[in-house]
């Protein structure tokens, strides 16, 4: 069932009390995984091997969902976050599993935390990041 409510009016809460919704900046980052995929390459790392990768993850998602999309895009070393140039990767033939209007949008990466977690990457449709594929092991750079 699917609310219609508007921005700044209240919602019921589970303990029956009245929440206020908050008014959000239009511009912040979103994160989107409707076009998430994975395969043997970017999946997500054994656990075992990496417990760290989900909380480190979400902590960036949370992060980066606080930045205004310009923040974003001028992050440069930061996040270790800019475009694709898909030539110089693994995939030179890029999302080639989307649609072709999905594959005309902007490619970008970022980083998580640490080198040995590796990156996020995805596409840019207005303030949205689509997810595409996890790369804890670093396959799409895989000389760096």
């Amino acid at each position: 069932m699917k609310l219609g409510v508007r921005k700044g009016s209240s919602l019921p809460t589970s303990a029956g009390s009245v929440h206020k919704t908050k008014q959000l900046p239009d511009d912040l980052v979103r994160f989107s995984f409707r076009h998430w995929h994975t395969n043997e390459k970017f999946c997500l790392p054994d656990l075992a091997e990496k417990p760290e990768y989900i909380p480190t993850l979400l902590d960036r998602l949370k992060h980066i969902s606080n930045m205004k999309m310009s923040e974003f895009r001028q992050a440069g070393k930061t996040l270790r976050s800019h475009p694709h140039d898909w030539g110089k990767t693994s995939e030179p033939n890029g999302y080639a599993h989307l649609s072709e209007q999905l594959q005309d949008c902007q490619p970008w990466q970022f980083s998580l935390a640490r080198d040995e977690l590796g990156r996020v990457h995805g596409i840019l449709i207005d303030d949205v990041f689509y997810v595409v594929w996890l790369d804890p092991e670093h396959r799409m750079y895989p000389g760096r």
